[in-house]
C-alpha cells in the first residue's frame, strides 16, 4: 500500500474492501499516464496490476476501470476516495460524476456538501476544502458562479465536479429543458464542449451498468475523458473489471446482514392463498419481533430509533391490492396495521420509477409511519435502506426468491457494522412454499442461512417503555444543574437555599441547550428565543422568561420555580444515592541499606590483540595490543543505570544508590582503570545482580483511597422487549429462570422504577 493510499485510508475511515479496491487503481495508475499513454497500454498496465489479473479492455472510446462492488459495501465513499488519490497523485482537478436517475444524481448532488452525514469526501473537510459543485440545475453558469457566490472565509478546493443524471446529456433536437450540447455565450461554446476541453476530465459512472446504451455510449465518449471509472454491484461486462468483492465476502466479512431463508414445510393441504396468509402472518410476527428487540437495542446504546420495514412482493398489481386489503383491515391482527401498508406499483417493463424510489427512500425515517410496503418485483438500483429486515416472496419462483437484485436491496446494516445479535445482523426472507428446495440450494452457501418454523417459534412479544418518573429531556437537565450546584447528596436537595441556586443552574443550562438545538437545526432559529431574568441572590420569585413568539410555533418553556422544586423534591425523594466512587491506589517504598554481595564469580579483562597474517606465505607477521574499552566514571555510570532499571527509585534515593554501587565496586579486585574496563564490559549483568538484591531488601506498603465525587446517580427510561404476558410480581416464586431477561417485575413499595427488570437470578435474589 501507497503512503498516500494509507493516508486516505485512515481519514476517510475506509473499510477493507474499499482499501483493496483502491490500492488497485493506486498500482495501476503509479505505472501510467493517462493523459499522455493509449488506451491499449492503460489497459496493458491495468491487465498487469488489476486482481487477478483479468484482461482489461473497456466498450469505451478511453480507458475505464469497473469496481465491481456488492450493494451496502460503499461504492459512493470508494468514489470520493478514487477522486481525491487522482487528486492527489495526478493533479487532476475535474469529475465528471454521472447518475442513472433523478433520485440517485438528487442523493449524490447532497452527499457533495460537508455539512450531510454521508459526505462523499468525509475525513478529507480540512485537507481538501469544500469542491466546486456544477450539476443540471447551474451548469450554464460555469464559471462565473463561484466567483460571484462563493463566500471568501469558506476555504474551497481546486476539485471540481460535474454531478449529472444520464437523460440531461443527451444530443438531442428534442431536449429543449437541458441544452448541455447548445452553445452558451455566457461559456463561448456549449458545456459539452467546455468539459471535452479538459485534458484531465475523469468520468465517474455511479450504477455503470445502466449506461452501455448505445446512445449512452456515445454521450459519454463525446466528452473524451482521459479515464473512467465505473461503479456497480452487477456490471455490464466484466472485460474491465480491475477488483470484485461479492455479497458472500461482504455476509461473512461481517460489512452486510446475513439473508436468513425462513419457512414451514408441513404445509400439505393448504391452499396457495392459506400458505400465503401464513406466510404474511409469520412474517409480520417475526417483524414484531425485531421491533421490540430494535427498541431495546437503540435505548441501551443511546441511539436514534431504527425502525424496521418489511417489503411483501408480488408480481401483479390486482393481487398487491388484495393483500393490502387484508392487512390493512381492522380484523388482522386487531387493525394493529391500519394506515401502516403502502402500495409501489412499478412500469409494465418493471423498472421503477423515480417517485417510487423517492418513497422507498422516504421509508427509512422513524417518524414515518409506513411499516408494511407492497412492491411488485423487482426492485432495483436506487432503492438502498438500511432498514429493511424482512423480506416476503408471495407466488413467488425460487429463482425470485434468491435473486441478488432483490435481497441486495436489504442487506444494508442500520448500524454501520454487525451487532452481534442475529435479530439485527440478518435478512429474513419467508419462503414457505420452496422452502424445502431453497434449504438443499444454500445448505453449503456462504451467504444464506435458514431457519426451519417447524422446530422454532418466535414468541409474540411487547416493547415496554419504563419511565422513571421524570420526561428524560428535564431529567439531564436536573443532572445538571444539580451537579453545577455543587450538591454532592440527594439529602442536599430539600435546603431551600440550595434548591435556588440548582434552579439558577438549571435556567442557564435551559438558555444553553436551547441554543444548541438553534445551531443544530437551522429550521429552529427563532423556536426557542429564551432570556431568562437574572435573580437576584435570595430572589424567591420565579424568573419570567422573555420570549418572542414565532406565529403558529409553540415554544418550549423552562419550569416555573414551583414547578422545579416541585418535580426535584419528588425526584430526590424516590431516588437512592448511589455514589460514584474514585478509587485511587497509592504505594510506600522504604528501602533498607544492606551489605551488598557480588554473585558474579570472574570478570575477564585479559588484553585483546591484533593480529597481521601475511595470507599468501601463510607467516604471522606482527601482535600489536588492541586499546581496550572502558568507561569515565565507574561509579556514575552504574548508578544511573540503576535509576533507570528500577522504576521505584528516584533522585531522592541518590544516597542510597551511591552506597550500593560503592559496596559492589569494592569487591571487584584491581586499581580504578580496571574497574572501569570491567564495568564497560559487565555493566549490564553487574546492574541485574545489584538490582535483585535491592529488591530483596525493598519493603512495600499499597494503599486504596475511595474518593466520593458524588452521589447524585440519575435513573432514565428504559426499554425492555419482553412476553406479552410478562409482568410479575417480585415476591411470588419464580420458576422460569432461563428466561428472565424476558419479564418485568412489579409490586415495589420503595422502588424507584414501578416495574424492575434483571438479567439474572442472581441480581433478582439480591433486590
Amino acid at each position: 500500500m501507497s503512503e498516500t493510499v494509507s493516508k486516505i485510508k485512515y481519514a476517510m475511515s475506509l473499510r477493507t474492501p474499499q482499501e483493496e479496491a483502491l490500492s488497485y487503481l493506486d498500482a495501476i495508475s503509479t505505472h501510467c499516464d493517462y493523459k499522455k499513454d493509449s488506451k491499449d497500454t492503460v489497459e496493458a498496465v491495468a491487465t498487469e496490476y488489476c486482481e487477478k489479473q483479468r484482461k482489461i479492455n473497456a466498450k469505451f472510446d478511453f480507458p475505464s476501470f469497473c469496481y465491481a462492488m456488492a450493494t451496502g459495501i460503499g461504492k459512493t465513499r470508494l468514489m470520493g476516495a478514487c477522486i481525491y488519490y487522482l487528486y492527489k497523485t495526478k493533479g487532476y482537478k475535474h469529475f465528471f460524476i454521472l447518475t442513472p436517475g433523478n433520485t440517485i444524481y438528487d442523493k449524490l448532488r447532497k452527499e457533495t456538501n460537508p455539512n450531510h452525514p454521508k459526505y462523499i469526501f468525509k475525513g478529507l473537510e480540512a485537507e481538501m476544502g469544500r469542491p466546486k459543485v456544477y450539476d443540471g440545475e447551474n451548469y450554464d453558469t460555469y464559471p462565473l458562479k463561484f466567483e460571484q457566490m462563493t463566500l471568501k472565509i469558506e476555504r474551497t478546493s481546486e476539485i471540481q465536479l460535474f454531478i449529472f443524471d444520464i437523460g440531461k446529456i443527451f444530443n438531442s433536437k428534442t431536449d429543449t429543458q437541458f441544452n448541455f450540447h447548445k452553445f452558451k455565450e455566457t461559456l463561448g461554446a456549449s458545456f459539452a464542449d467546455v468539459l471535452a476541453q479538459f485534458d484531465d476530465l475523469v468520468i465517474c459512472m455511479d450504477e455503470a451498468h445502466r449506461y452501455y446504451a448505445p446512445a449512452s455510449m456515445k454521450a459519454i465518449n463525446y466528452l473524451k475523458p482521459v479515464l473512467g471509472l465505473e461503479f456497480t454491484a452487477t456490471p455490464k461486462s466484466t472485460s474491465n473489471v480491475i477488483y470484485a468483492y461479492d455479497l458472500a465476502h461482504g455476509a461473512v466479512e461481517g460489512y452486510l446482514k446475513i439473508p436468513v431463508v425462513m419457512g414451514r414445510s408441513n404445509t400439505a393441504g393448504y391452499s396457495q392463498e392459506d400458505i400465503e396468509e401464513m406466510k404474511i402472518r409469520d412474517g409480520l410476527t417475526l417483524h414484531e419481533h425485531r421491533k421490540t428487540v430494535l427498541r431495546e437495542y437503540c435505548n441501551e446504546n443511546d441511539l436514534d430509533y431504527v425502525k424496521p420495514i418489511v417489503l411483501i412482493a408480488r408480481k401483479d398489481t390486482e393481487h398487491a391490492k388484495k393483500v393490502r386489503a387484508l392487512i390493512d383491515s381492522d380484523s388482522f391482527q386487531n387493525g394493529k396495521y391500519k394506515g401502516k401498508v403502502i402500495e409501489i406499483h412499478s412500469k409494465q417493463t418493471g423498472e421503477e420509477s423515480e417517485e417510487n424510489i423517492r418513497l422507498l427512500l422516504s421509508f427509512e425515517s422513524a417518524s414515518n409511519p409506513v411499516e408494511t410496503v407492497l412492491h411488485v418485483y423487482k426492485l432495483k438500483e436506487g432503492w438502498d435502506v438500511n432498514n429493511l429486515f424482512t423480506i416476503i416472496p408471495l407466488n413467488a419462483a425460487k429463482s425470485d426468491i434468491l435473486a441478488m437484485q432483490t435481497i441486495g436491496r436489504g442487506l444494508r446494516l442500520p448500524f454501520g457494522e454487525q451487532t452481534g445479535n442475529e435479530d439485527l445482523d440478518s435478512l429474513d426472507i419467508v419462503a414457505h412454499d420452496h422452502y424445502r428446495e431453497l434449504v438443499d440450494e444454500i445448505k453449503n452457501s456462504d451467504i444464506f442461512r435458514y431457519r426451519d418454523l417447524d422446530s422454532s417459534t418466535v414468541e409474540p412479544s411487547e416493547s415496554v417503555d419504563v419511565s422513571a418518573g421524570v420526561d428524560d429531556g428535564q431529567l439531564s437537565l436536573f443532572d445538571f444543574a444539580i451537579s453545577a450546584s455543587g450538591v454532592k447528596t440527594f439529602v442536599e436537595v430539600f435546603n431551600p437555599k440550595t434548591q435556588l441556586e440548582i434552579y439558577k443552574e438549571y435556567l442557564k443550562n435551559f438558555v444553553a441547550v436551547q441554543k444548541k438545538d438553534k445551531k443544530d437545526d437551522p429550521g429552529q432559529l427563532t423556536l426557542f428565543d429564551i432570556q431568562p431574568d437574572v435573580m437576584p441572590a435570595g430572589s424567591t420569585e420565579t424568573a419570567a422568561p422573555a420570549t418572542s413568539k414565532p406565529e403558529g410555533k409553540a415554544e418550549k418553556q423552562p419550569l416555573s420555580k414551583e414547578e422545579f422544586v416541585k418535580a426535584v423534591t419528588k425526584y430526590s425523594a424516590k431516588a437512592i444515592s448511589v455514589p460514584k466512587i474514585l478509587v485511587q491506589t497509592t504505594s510506600e517504598v522504604k528501602f533498607n541499606r544492606f551489605e551488598v554481595k557480588r554473585t558474579i564469580p570472574d570478570f575477564e579483562v585479559a588484553m585483546a590483540k591484533i593480529e597481521r597474517f601475511d595470507a599468501i606465505s601463510q607467516q604471522l607477521l606482527t601482535l600489536v595490543n588492541a586499546q581496550i574499552l572502558e568507561v569515565n566514571d565507574a561509579m556514575n555510570t552504574l548508578a544511573c543505570m540503576l535509576l533507570d532499571a528500577i522504576s521505584e527509585l528516584s533522585y531522592d534515593d541518590a544516597d542510597f544508590v551511591i552506597n550500593v554501587v560503592e559496596q559492589y565496586l569494592a569487591k571487584i579486585p584491581g586499581d580504578e582503570e580496571n574497574k572501569r574496563r570491567i564495568v564497560r564490559r559487565y555493566a549490564t549483568l553487574i546492574v541485574t545482580d545489584i538490582r535483585k538484591q535491592i529488591y530483596e531488601h525493598m519493603d512495600r506498603k499499597t494503599q486504596d483511597i475511595h474518593i466520593i465525587q458524588k452521589d447524585l446517580i440519575l435513573f432514565r427510561r428504559f426499554v425492555k422487549n419482553v412476553k406479552e404476558d410478562g409482568k410479575v410480581r417480585f415476591e411470588k416464586p419464580f420458576t422460569d429462570k432461563g428466561n428472565i431477561k424476558k419479564y418485568l417485575f412489579t409490586g415495589y413499595k420503595k422502588s424507584y422504577y414501578p416495574t424492575n427488570a434483571f438479567d439474572n437470578d442472581t441480581e433478582l435474589s439480591f433486590q
